[in-house]
């Protein structure tokens, strides 16, 4: 239990008041005395100010020495120590929260069939390849290279690098190649 080793009569002052210091000391864990001050507003008001561990000394009568010797000067800095104190900052070593990684997620999806192809282009091939040419270039890039796939028009062909001019040929080429094969 920590006892007052000794009081001082003169208040210790700074830009915040006058306080009365006492010297105040404890036996600590590891059987030595440790020694603080502690300032009580003159004024009878307001918080008393504690010191850090200003001395540790190996027996009571040691660290009681050592309050009889402090001096206004030692007291003034002990004011000051005890306004602000020292910040020691301790780094926190991480620890992780898991102790494996996470299991694999099997995302199961709904595979959408690619929609019918608007037209079929060897009905309206068989009856006439310029009419077909008409029909194909009034239909977008999506429908070109869904008729071409719906119809395995392309081969080894990588038909996406073909503009959509070269698509509407590519098409009725097919196609004529097609039917110049059935008319054998």
């Amino acid at each position: 239990m920590a006892e007052v080793l000794t009081s001082f009569t003169t208040p210790v002052r700074d830009d915040f008041g006058s306080y009365y210091a006492r010297a105040v000391g404890r036996p600590a864990s590891d059987h030595q005395w440790e020694g603080w001050i502690e300032f009580v507003p003159a004024d009878g008001g307001g918080d008393v100010l504690v010191s850090p561990i200003e001395s540790r000394q190996p027996e009571r009568q040691h660290l009681a020495y050592w309050a009889t010797g402090l001096t206004p000067v030692y007291l003034e800095g002990a004011l000051r120590r005890a306004r602000n104190p020292l910040t020691v900052r301790v780094p926190i070593i991480d620890e992780p929260i898991s102790d494996r990684p996470a299991a694999r997620r099997v995302v199961v999806q709904r595979v959408i069939p690619r929609p019918e192809p608007v037209l079929d282009p060897f009905e309206i091939g068989e009856r006439n390849l310029e009419v077909l040419r008409q029909e194909l270039t009034a239909l977008n890039r999506p429908r070109l290279l869904g008729i071409i796939a719906s119809y395995s028009l392309g081969g080894d062909t990588d038909v996406t690098r073909l503009s959509d001019a070269q698509l509407v040929g590519f098409i009725v080429a097919a196609v004529g190649r097609t039917q110049s094969t059935r008319s054998r």
